[in-house]
């Protein structure tokens, strides 16, 4: 690329920002043994990345003391040593007291101060307990060939599950409220029934939707303590990247229905919008910067009287966001180009690519003078003049050509590489004359919008290609020359098969 743009939603959360909005004070006191005069890190998760949030010296037994004025938010946290090495602490009450030592952090940890901590540091114990009793069991099922031996090890197996189950559903009964209550139901399956088409055999289809439809049963989106624990940053990353079908429109119209389970305003709110925007502003795949689009005009961007609901980002950030999505909305696939009309190389001819009489056209805007381009459009013009003639193909490739270097270069690439589709250019005499007066051009030749294409088509870095269908339609984006050919045959071929 002769540019490059730099994605404009970066991390937008900090951690003094995530740290320091209504935190309840609280105090952390650990004891590490082991650890006298160290320094002591404490970091908390958002989503399933640890940031910093405090530091503390150990005294001669190993104890360090946190308090931080700002307060502690709610969530898992890790108390991290030397090495590093590192044990999770859950922060949901005023005063927590842990004690442990270096040689087994986990292994070796008390809890004197902190119900909540007992009780998950119970269930993990338990969980590891059964466990290993499981693994044990298996074993033996892989060695034992005697079906009566399998089954009497299967009934043994069902019967940890069944404990298992048991165990977290008492725990969360007993517990409501608790941040350790709520660890417990997120990191539990949901249980659903078969579904079973007439026949008998299993429906597939319908079992994926019903999967879908419950997958959140077990979260609380109300509840903004779970942006703070990575058991919710991965459900959300395996349902975003997994469960949802990566279409444009099915990806709005589930991330809308799941943002609109959180109160609108709460870190659940912030944090699926930041996060949903920020990976499909920065996607490397096709027509996902229409997920962009949609979520920056929804969430972000103000709409006449109605101000947007993206309250966390500087005024100078959102203003550049908006003005990005904005660029970008008439250019995401399915939707109709922007006209374009320019003079060829003699600047007297004005052609309109809506006019070509071919039903696809690649448009391909580049600049003489960009070395990613000269390397790039003999490739296509060999694979136009193999493969895209023969498909009905045109190519209408727009140059910048705004100087005498320019249009000199220009003129003297098109020779010699025989670039023989059709060449224009925003030239340098009617580059000239439209900045003294346009309505010498407007509306007679051209449009603003041509005469203004490197707003109007976004084109912040070249080369960039759009394939556009015989309704002027875009189809494709930065697409190489081989995936548009094979892309005009599948189009002409859902073409048929729907007339």
């Amino acid at each position: 690329m002769c540019m490059k743009n730099v994605p404009l939603l970066l991390a937008l959360f900090t951690t003094a920002a995530i740290q320091a909005q209504d935190a309840p004070e609280r105090e952390i006191i650990v004891t590490v043994s082991g650890a006298a005069k160290d320094t002591i890190y404490l970091a908390n998760y958002y989503g399933n990345k640890l940031y910093y949030a405090d530091t503390a010296v150990a005294d001669a037994k190993g104890k360090v003391v946190y308090k931080s004025p700002k307060g502690y938010k709610a969530g898992i946290y890790a108390v991290v040593i030397p090495g590093p090495k590192y044990f999770e602490v859950v922060v949901n009450e005023p005063v927590i007291e842990l004690l442990t030592d270096t040689a087994d952090l986990l292994g070796n940890l008390v809890v004197k101060r902190s119900k909540e901590n007992q009780i998950f540091l119970d269930y993990i114990r338990y969980l590891n307990t059964q466990k290993k009793e499981s693994d044990v069991l298996r074993a033996q099922l892989d060695a034992n060939k005697d079906p009566i031996a399998r089954n009497g090890v299967k009934a043994r197996l069902e019967d940890i599950d069944k404990a298992v189950k048991s165990y977290q559903k008492d725990l969360v009964d007993n517990n409501p409220g608790t941040l350790a209550g709520a660890l417990v139901k997120m990191g539990t399956n949901v249980e659903l029934p078969e579904i079973r088409k007439p026949d008998g055999s299993l429906d597939s289809a319908a079992a994926y939707y019903q999967f879908r439809a419950h997958f959140w049963d077990n979260f609380d989106l109300k509840d903004e303590r779970i942006v703070r624990v990575p058991v919710f940053a991965n459900k959300f990353e395996e349902y975003i990247g997994k469960t949802v079908p990566q279409y444009p429109d099915t990806i709005n119209k589930l991330a809308d229905e799941l943002i609109e389970r959180t109160d609108g305003k709460n870190d659940v709110f912030k944090y699926l919008v930041n996060t949903i925007t920020h990976k499909y502003e920065t996607s490397d795949i096709m027509g996902m910067d229409a997920v962009f689009v949609h979520m920056a005009l929804t969430y972000y961007c103000p709409d006449g009287s109605k101000p947007g609901r993206a309250d966390w980002i500087p005024d100078d950030k959102l203003e550049k966001l908006c003005e990005r999505a904005r660029k970008q909305a008439p250019l995401v696939i399915g939707k109709k180009a922007p006209y374009l009309s320019l003079t060829d190389t003699t600047e007297q001819n004005w052609i309109n690519y809506y006019d070509l009489p071919q039903e696809y056209v690649v448009v391909i805007f580049w600049d003489p003078h960009c070395g990613h381009c000269k390397k790039e459009l003999p490739e296509i013009a060999k694979i136009y003049k193999e493969q895209m003639k023969a498909e009905g193909i045109e190519v209408f490739c727009v140059a910048k050509a705004v100087d005498d270097a320019l249009m000199k270069d220009w003129k003297a690439f098109i020779r010699e590489h025989d670039l023989d589709w059709v060449n224009v250019g925003l030239t340098k005499n009617v580059f000239e004359e439209a900045k003294k007066d346009p309505r010498k051009f407007i509306p007679k030749y051209t449009t603003i919008e041509s005469l203004n294409y490197a707003d109007a088509w976004d084109v912040y870095s070249t080369p960039k290609i759009f394939l556009v269908d015989g309704e002027r339609k875009i189809r494709g984006k930065q697409l190489s020359a081989e995936q548009i050919v094979d892309l005009v045959k599948k189009l002409k071929e859902r073409k048929a098969k729907d007339q």
